[in-house]
């Protein structure tokens, strides 16, 4: 049984008393709402601060917040996914409530996978109507389109049954050409279709998705040409020719569908993605733009933006897959919820849930059959306290601390876990930036525990948080605490750097049933190697576990991970599969590093260092800023653990940060514009991507000189700082010099601009450097020439 707790408040300090104390909530009808889905300690915790912040929080950690809800000043629209890669949509248990048979969910050939998705389109908009959520208008992406005019009531259920039910879907005529999703915005595909008389536009998606559709041979040189223009790429494992001219030879089959049906009014706006806009009443003109539907590209983002513009403010996906992506990416900046009917990742009910929680917490009404229909518990403002008080964290008291020596001298594989590339003997360890990995971390935190119980097994490790880096120092003394629950679990800290609960047991448990085998799967683009070779990751010889990569598709990857002797290092591994499927689809966020993983479990004993496991990696959430998966190893069909809710927090990583990152001795920030270098201050919007940099450009002594600068100034010193490196090392690169590392050099300020000199034998020029501030960027300038060291 799911557990759920609301509250409403008339502003935002009404609600944050009542979570802190449900005696003082008083009104629980006001506008500004918060939900949670299963409440924990945590997600309490986290919820105080996301009210404290004021900022709207739409589903992470399964809470809801608005502070200024978008219902129903704005409205509601449902949105019908079309064919993508993997299907695996889990709607046993809501057909088993509304009465009803679960859709036949074969994907063999184009035909039966259409039927399928409408299928469970159609159960899906039964069954959120039936929760109280009703649409003021409907759309579908591609087949999802024809779901869309039935649930508008432009077809009758009944005709359109029918016609599925008469069909022969296995004897479907399409062309055999093959479809490519291209991670970048139609604009920039269009000169290069403009060469290609064969390869056409079918899907304009969002402003990072485009699809193309061709012949195979011309289809792979495209993407091969924007594969080497570091553009992520993916071939998709069907064929169709659907939305594109390939398809008019064949139209006669189709047009027997759909297009033959009586048309009616609409008894919801139906919206067309052909058009962009809303359906023709007349129905000979729905007729005509059903067959425009099949041959002419999808609009998918003009549609979104149109329906945007005319109010809808909350957009429900009705199936699992990635539609809803595609709307966030195209309404990046405006205010908006999206949110998914069904997910592959948990039962269909529980994500019913999820929506309901979600439509409410933007001032949405609920139906009275929400109970009756989901049997779920639904906590209302009465039982508020009784939630709190079930979830109420156990009193602990301390069992153990003992003290982490963390330096080079005691831990010295973290020589190979360093953030900053520097020059091969490179004689400052602290420019290199070692950090202790977050696994390595969590071994640290199971191995304090195991010490209060001699002869146990670390069964699971649970509510895992890495909370700050942690970096060695020379005698570096960190504490480590375990504290005893009343749940008999272990509450284990390292400092204030990363924390988690522990279960010892005598037994490891037994591994849950097998994953169904994956689908819409590929080789990958680059072999596991590279990712090291290249500098797509920063580890070195004693944390590179990943041995190979077998396949990877739209949600998952596998491959194999090598065990290695420094603590943590494979699970660090994992991470290192993560980031290799983050390069393959997200190459413009893969930089990821690791917050919170939600449950470690251990079925069978590691092997010993030297033997190789097998990792297969699931993906669930994936956004701008945060991806989240769930990962098994295993050894010879036997499962050794399983990790469910990893997540890592992505780094926008455009082709500046990308340089550096990948190649601190030749990468830069800055940008040459003749004699100057030019650094655009959005580069370094964000706090995370500030801190990468700053690790990368800074030497001993320069990030203790920031920190002393005036709060105010800091962003503008290090933008300065960043800019004036640049310059002079585009000047030793102009006089023959090979790798020039940031740290290398250090700027000092002398007069109105920078002095420049080399430290550990670099040899500098004796130059001043200008710098210039205009309007979102600064601009540094090397004047002098007389050589020093």
């Amino acid at each position: 049984m799911t557990r759920e707790l609301r509250l409403a408040a008339p502003d935002t300090a009404a609600l944050g008393a009542s979570l802190a104390d449900p005696a003082a909530r008083g009104r629980t009808d006001g506008p500004v709402r918060l939900g949670i889905v299963d409440p924990t300690p945590r997600k309490l915790a986290l919820a105080e601060r996301v009210i404290r912040q004021g900022r709207p929080w739409r589903g992470r950690d399964d809470i809801w917040f608005s502070p200024r809800p978008l219902l129903p000043a704005g409205r509601v629209a449902f949105l019908f996914p079309g064919l993508e890669a993997e299907f695996a949509p889990r709607v046993d248990d809501v057909a088993a409530v509304l009465g009803g048979e679960v859709p036949e969910l074969s994907t063999r050939g184009v035909g039966r996978h259409a039927a399928a998705v409408l299928g469970v389109a159609r159960l899906l908009d039964r069954a959120v109507r039936a929760l109280g959520v009703r649409p003021d208008a409907v759309a579908g992406h591609s087949v999802g389109e024809w779901a869309a005019m039935v649930a508008g009531g432009i077809v009758a259920a009944a005709d359109f049954d029918a016609m599925v039910a008469g069909a022969d879907l296995d004897g479907l005529r399409v062309p055999g050409i093959e479809f490519a999703v291209l991670g970048c915005p139609a604009q920039r595909v269009g000169p290069l279709l403009a060469a290609r008389r064969d390869v056409v536009l079918s899907h304009d998606n969002s402003p990072g998705q485009t699809v193309v559709c061709g012949p195979a041979e011309e289809l792979r040189a495209l993407v091969d040409q924007l594969r080497a223009e570091r553009v992520i790429c993916q071939l998709l494992p069907f064929r169709s020719g659907f939305h594109t001219p390939m398809l008019a030879p064949y139209l006669d089959a189709f047009e027997a569908g759909v297009p033959s049906l009586p048309m009616r009014p609409a008894t919801v706006p139906v919206w067309s993605a052909t058009t962009a806009g809303p359906f023709p009443d007349d129905p000979a003109a729905v007729r005509e733009l059903c067959v425009r539907h099949l041959v002419e590209p999808v609009r998918f983002r003009e549609l979104v933006l149109a329906m945007y513009e005319s109010g809808i403010r909350v957009f429900v996906q009705m199936g699992p897959g990635q539609l809803g992506s595609l709307v966030a990416d195209t309404l990046r900046g405006r205010d908006h919820l999206v949110i998914a009917a069904n997910s592959p990742h948990r039962p269909g009910l529980a994500t019913l849930r999820r929506l309901t929680t979600a439509v409410w917490a933007e001032g949405g009404g609920i139906s009275p059959a929400v109970t009756e229909f989901t049997a779920l518990l639904t906590e209302t403002a009465a039982s508020v306290a009784a939630v709190l008080e079930a979830v109420r964290e156990p009193v602990v008291t301390v069992d153990s601390e003992e003290s982490l020596e963390v330096s080079t001298e005691a831990m010295p594989y973290l020589l190979d876990h360093c953030l900053a590339e520097q020059r091969a003997s490179w004689p400052d360890e602290a420019d290199r930036r070692p950090v202790v990995p977050g696994t390595t971390m969590v071994e640290h935190l199971a191995a304090a525990a195991l010490r209060t119980a001699p002869g146990r097994l670390v069964t699971e490790v649970t509510d895992v948080r890495f909370r700050q880096w942690l970096e060695p120092g020379p005698g570096r003394r960190v504490r480590l605490s375990v504290r005893q629950r009343l749940d008999r679990r272990l509450a284990v800290s390292l400092g204030e750097h990363a924390d988690a609960v522990v279960s010892l047991g005598a037994a490891y448990p037994r591994p849950p049933a097998a994953w169904p085998q994956m689908v819409g799967e590929r080789p990958p683009s680059m072999p596991a190697g590279e990712l090291y070779s290249q500098g797509w990751l920063f580890h070195g010889p004693a944390f590179r576990g990943l041995t190979r990569t077998h396949a990877v598709s739209a949600r998952g990857i596998r491959g194999e991970l090598t065990v290695l002797d420094a603590p943590g290092a494979l699970l660090d591994s994992v991470g290192h599969l993560l980031g290799h499927w983050l390069v393959e689809y997200h190459g413009e966020r893969y930089i990821a590093f690791p917050v919170r993983i939600d449950r470690i479990r251990w079925h069978h004993p590691v092997p010993a260092p030297g033997s190789t496991v097998d990792c297969e990696i699931r993906f669930g959430e994936v956004t701008d800023s945060l991806v989240r998966a769930d990962a098994r190893l295993s050894r010879r069909g036997r499962t050794l653990v399983t990790i469910e809710g990893w997540h890592d927090v992505l780094f926008p990583a455009g082709p500046r940060v990308q340089s550096v990152h990948r190649g601190a001795g030749r990468g830069t920030l800055s940008t040459r514009d003749g004699a100057d270098w030019v650094l655009a201050a959005d580069l370094l919007a964000t706090a995370a991507v500030r801190e990468l940099c700053l690790r990368k450009y800074l030497g001993t002594g320069e990030r203790e000189w920031l920190d002393g600068c005036p709060p105010a100034e800091r962003g503008r010193v290090l933008l300065e700082l960043i800019a004036v490196k640049d310059a002079v090392r585009g000047l030793l690169w102009d006089g023959g010099a090979g790798e020039v590392f940031p740290a290398e050099l250090r700027a000092e300020r002398s007069g109105g601009g920078y002095r420049v000199t080399g430290r550990h034998g670099r040899v500098v020029p004796d130059v001043v450097v200008e710098v210039t501030s205009g309007p979102g960027q600064v601009v540094a300038r090397v004047r002098g020439q007389e050589e020093t060291s």
